[in-house]
């Protein structure tokens, strides 16, 4: 075997392993010497920069919000109240319709003729009264009754004549009993023409009041009739819009049941009803008291209303109603406003934002949203020192003001407000603060709102509620 090349490779891996190992003791030496040489120092990152801004101070007014929803004023279902063929539909699905304009027609034939029967059994009725009436029959018992009472004067004449001459023999006492038995037979016939008057007089009053009666049926039947006739032809009940014509002209309608029609609703104005907690509805009814009222329970409490798609409050209306009792399941009360809305913007069953008016905050202190952090204590704001160190501050958060958040707490006009870059500083930090002046038509004051009669609400008063 051939040791001479393994030898020599041996050699020269020994070789560069001692250079390795000479370098790397010369650069721990030449390390050691240059720390000796120079002190390792920490050396502090510059404060972070920050954007600033100055609160904005003005009145402000103090709403209660709450969700809503759209109702008509009024909601009529029009339905079918006789029983026939729909002839005709005499105004278009959706169209806009006043009070007492015809709507639908029902085949009217078969009410007709009842109507006509019915007045002719009214005439037929009245002629038998008017008979009733002109009957003579008293009339001819009176002057039977007059002729029977001269037949027994005469009777009782002759048998009064007669008597004394019985008991000169003159005449016979036959013909005395004669005599007596007519006279006797006249008083019998004044009696029974005297009840037979009273009869034909009980009969005749009987007579008229039965056919009286006879009339007042059949003028009940003819109003029936008439009534049943004038539900073939169907008006609007109000003014309003009507909706879908459920059944098509020709369909069998009114057939054992009321058949619903169709249905016209008035909205203009329209009702919007919404819920307030127990808490917000006291507030309201604090401040309502304040106010003229129609009666003793319903106060012209305003209110305005924004629609989904509407970023202000332009829809202005007035409390016209709220439940008598609080909902025990959800601790809610029902209130109802009513605006105005002659080109019928808000449709029934629209969701839509309400806010009621309860106090003028006066110089109330407002800060972009975004200056607002949160932490386990609440919201808080920091604030830049004199000394450009930051300072937390905890707040209370009231309503938005075109973009700027309404704020209560230790924070007056003069302060500096971080408005960007609050994640690079903290409490106690040195920053380096840039001011921007917040823009005027955001601090710009509320255009003018409905107005509240309720006292200035001051710092320590509680906040209102929260967007």
């Amino acid at each position: 075997m051939n040791l001479i090349p393994f030898l020599s490779r041996r050699a020269d891996q020994s070789a560069r392993v001692r250079q390795a190992v000479s370098a790397l003791i010369l650069f721990v030496v030449a390390g050691g010497f240059l720390g000796c040489a120079r002190e390792n120092k920490y050396v502090e990152p510059p404060p972070p920069e920050v954007t600033v801004t100055h609160p904005s101070q003005h009145d402000v007014i103090e709403y209660l919000e709450a969700a809503a929803t759209a109702a008509p004023v009024l909601s009529v279902e029009i339905r079918a109240r006789v029983r026939g063929f729909l002839k005709e539909c005499l105004v278009e699905e959706g169209a806009s319709v006043r009070a007492g304009e015809l709507l639908l027609v029902i085949d009217e034939g078969p009410f007709q003729v009842q109507l006509d029967q019915a007045k002719a059994k009214l005439a037929e009725t009245e002629t038998v009264l008017q008979k009733a009436k002109q009957s003579q029959a008293r009339e001819i018992s009176r002057a039977q009754l007059a002729l029977d009472e001269s037949q027994l004067r005469v009777a009782i004449t002759e048998e009064e004549r007669m008597r004394p001459l019985v008991s000169t023999r003159t005449i016979s006492q036959e013909d005395m009993d004669r005599a007596q038995a007519n006279r006797q037979k006249n008083e019998a016939q004044v009696a029974s023409t005297k009840a037979n008057l009273v009869q034909i007089d009980a009969d005749y009053a009987t007579n008229i009041l039965s056919a009286q009666a006879n009339v007042a049926v059949a003028k009940t039947v003819v109003h029936s009739a008439e009534i049943d006739l004038g539900y073939c032809r169907i008006k609007s009940p109000t003014d309003g819009r009507i909706g879908r014509i459920i059944h098509d002209v020709g369909n069998l309608v009114g057939d054992g049941e009321a058949t619903l029609l169709t249905t016209v609703m008035k909205f203009d104005p329209i009702h919007v009803y919404a819920t307030l907690s127990v808490n917000d509805f006291l507030k309201y009814q604090s401040i309502a008291a304040t106010l003229p009222s129609r009666t003793d329970s319903i106060r012209k409490m305003p209110v305005e209303l924004a629609l989904a798609d509407e970023t202000g409050f332009r829809h202005v209306g007035q409390i016209d109603y709220h439940d008598p009792m609080v909902d025990k399941g959800t601790g809610t009360i029902e209130l109802r406003g009513v605006f105005p809305n002659p080109k019928e913007e808000i449709l029934p069953g629209m969701f839509a934002r309400i806010r009621i008016p309860i106090a003028n905050r006066r110089n109330a202190i407002l800060v972009p949203d975004q200056a607002l952090g949160i932490d386990q204590a609440g919201q808080y704001v920091l604030v830049v020192g004199a000394d450009d160190k930051v300072d937390h501050r905890q707040v209370q958060v009231g309503r938005v003001d075109k973009g700027m958040r309404v704020i209560e707490g230790k924070i007056g006009p003069q302060d500096r407000v971080i408005v960007e870059g609050l994640l690079r500083a903290r409490p106690g930090m040195k920053v380096v603060p840039h001011l921007q002046e917040i823009e005027q038509d955001a601090a710009a004051p509320p255009a003018a709102g409905p107005r509240v009669s309720a006292a200035p609400v001051g710092r320590d008063a509680q906040p209102s509620k929260t967007n």
